[in-house]
Formats: C-alpha cells, structure tokens, sequence
C-alpha cells in the first residue's frame, strides 16, 4: 500500500493517514478486476497497514485475496542490517498474530522491498517465522535447501520487467538504465500491456513460474487500470485455453514444496536495486 511507503521515505503525504487514494479508491477497484475474471492472487502488504487500514485487509481476505508480508514499513531490504532484519521481522509478525488473534489468517510468504535479500540469513528468518515462500527478485521459480538440507523453501521471485513500478516511475530510470531494455525515462501503459504479454506467453513456450506486479498507488492515473485489465483478458484467455495455472503465491509453493523436482535449485538471484 502506497502510504507506507511514502511514510517510510519520508515523502509528503496530502491526505490524513488512514486515508490514502490507493486504498480508499484503487484497491476496491482492483478487487472487482479481480472478481470480474475469477482471477486468484497475492497481496504483500506492509504490516504497519494492519492497525490502519483493518477493514481493507479483511476484505482483501474475504474476497479470497491471500495476504502476505512486505515488511514492516516498506523498508529497503538490502539495507538492512542484521539487527535491523530480525527486528523487522518481529515487530512485523507480532502485529499479525494480534490481528489475526481468533482467525486462521496468518503470513504464509514475503516479499521484500527493492527485491534483494541477505541470502540465507534472510531464508532462515523466514523459516523461523513459519513461511513456506520468498518472492524477491530473480529469475527462476525454485526450491533452496538450507541447513544442510535439513530444511527448504520456495521461491517464488518477480522479474522487474512485469513490475509496473519499472515502468511508470521516475525514481527506476536507473534500474532501466541497467536493465539496458527499455530507454530511462518513464514508460505508458501501452509499453506495459505489450511487454506483459510477451512475458506471459514466454513462460508458457518454456514452462515456469511468473508474477505479474501491480500496484495501486500506481494505477490512478489515466489508462492504467485499462492496462492492467488487458493484461487479465490476456490471463484468462491463456488460462481458458489450459495454457496457464493462476493461483496464490501460497497455492502454488504448496504444490513446489511437494514436486521439488518441477523447479530447479539455483533461483538466479537478481541483485540490481533501484536505490
């Protein structure tokens, strides 16, 4: 959720906090999408939205929508220190467990800001706080043994090039400029339905795993939410012709955690950040 993030980057936020467009008026957007296409997902929210916005992430778990971490504030993962990490992690599943006290609901996986970690440092955090599944950014679906094999998890990664952030905002003509795929200044819509779309029907010509990234704070502006529907037609079609599974983040680490073999061992770990 956007306000969490401008918060932590101590960026101006004009409205009240606990009054942010990106929950108030995208988010309830994004869930009729949703529901339009019978489409399941993930959505990594930061634990500070928890105390908030409470009825916006119930109904993110009413409406079927998994909820998984994304830190505590948005923090820039990678740096991180130890100390920093652990704390974050505490802090961030303490929240949880009094939010969720009563409910089945509980993290499952996380996603960490800027996409980079502390290699397995950060995987036997998870571990330790029960989650079956990391998404950073990387380029392959896989399943990493830690502790000598005594233990495993998922990866479930994205790829910055279906991260609609790449695209729309200034602050990545950086990661762009390394990227060497599209030029430095800011993308349209139009670039992001075309480039989705590649992707998707790539990993179906050689098997895999794939998100596709969408933010609210992002998708106000003018033929943004247009791109991310056509981007869902394009889904449901592939789906439709039994080209794609789509489901949970959760659903899906199940399924590798049980067929490790479908995946490989080596995620190929993409270390660009954006800051």
């Amino acid at each position: 959720m956007g306000e969490a993030a401008d918060l932590n980057r101590q960026l101006a936020v004009p409205q009240p906090i606990g009054s942010h467009f990106s929950v108030l008026e995208v988010l309830p957007q994004f869930l009729a999408l949703l529901k339009k296409y019978d489409i399941p997902a993930t959505y990594f929210v930061e634990s500070w939205n928890l105390s908030v916005y409470p009825d916006a992430i119930k109904s993110l778990n009413s409406a079927g929508i998994e909820v998984a971490w994304h830190a505590w504030q948005h923090e820039a993962w990678n740096k991180l220190d130890e100390a920093a990490e652990r704390d974050n992690f505490d802090r961030s599943f303490e929240s949880m467990s009094k939010f969720t006290q009563g409910t089945d609901m509980r993290y499952k996986g996380f996603r960490p800001p800027g996409g980079v970690i502390h290699g397995d440092r950060t995987l036997k955090l998870c571990r330790e706080h029960g989650l079956t599944y990391i998404s950073p950014s990387a380029e392959q679906g896989a399943v990493v043994e830690l502790d000598g094999g005594k233990d495993r998890i998922a990866v479930l990664p994205f790829k910055w090039r279906t991260v609609d952030a790449y695209y729309y905002m200034d602050a990545f003509a950086g990661l762009r400029k390394t990227k060497g795929e599209l030029p430095e200044e800011s993308q349209g819509p139009d670039v992001l339905v075309r480039n989705y779309i590649e992707e998707i029907d790539a990993v179906i010509e050689s098997g895999g795993y794939l998100s596709t990234l969408f933010h609210p704070f992002l998708t106000n502006e003018p033929g943004r939410m247009e791109a991310m529907e056509e981007v869902l037609k394009h889904v449901v079609r592939r789906r439709d012709e039994g080209k794609l599974w789509v489901a949970t983040c959760t659903e899906i680490a199940d399924w590798v955690l049980k067929q490790p073999d479908t995946v490989g061992s080596d995620p190929q770990w993409d270390n660009t950040s954006w800051r």
